[in-house]
């Protein structure tokens, strides 16, 4: 009998803000801070740095919940990247000058700063507002390092919702398992 290749969903990390957040319509447990309550237009959050682990997957789904406050316009954007780390350390050898905990991500040039992070994937939002909260699987990646943590960057017009209850980040290992 050949041996076949499948893959299997890991346990996700997840970053979400531990003041509001609730996981019942994620279905997600938070494991890391971010608190993405009221990020206004223009402007990028990152979380708290994470360890994916010694032995970790070598491909990540990124699915994320994102809640405004008002309305945006169809067709703009929410950015999330990945700041890779070679240290488990908060603030040692962050790509793109993140610091390791949750705060605002170089307020006022992260259009400049972003490029220096992977991008890992690209909401693409809907005309809704609060009570609707838009998820999405919005990419896939291959982390470099064992450490690092996750920049949003809002550019869709509006601010995002002003709490944190439903709005996460999430990586969900995909593991190959030969059976």
């Amino acid at each position: 009998m050949a041996t076949e290749i499948l893959v299997k969903s890991g346990t996700p990390v997840v970053w979400a803000d531990t003041t509001d957040y609730s996981d019942t319509n994620s279905g997600f447990t938070r494991t890391h801070q971010l608190d993405l309550t009221s990020l206004a237009d223009t402007k990028a959050r990152e979380g708290a740095k994470a360890d994916l682990g010694a032995t970790r997957a070598a491909r990540y789904a990124v699915r994320v919940g994102i809640e405004f406050d008002s309305a945006p316009t169809a067709g703009e954007a929410v950015y999330f990247y990945w700041s890779a780390s070679h240290s488990g350390t908060a603030g040692t050898g962050n790509d793109g000058g993140c610091t390791g905990a949750d705060a605002a991500y170089k307020d006022g040039e992260e259009s400049e700063w972003v490029k220096q992070l992977q991008l890992i994937g690209v909401l693409t939002v809907t005309n809704d507002a609060a009570t609707t909260v838009q998820y999405a699987t919005v990419g896939e990646f291959c982390p470099p390092e064992r450490y690092g943590q996750v920049v949003v960057w809002n550019e869709a017009g509006q601010a995002l919702e002003g709490d944190a209850v439903e709005q996460f980040v999430a990586l969900i290992p995909i593991v190959d398992e030969a059976q």
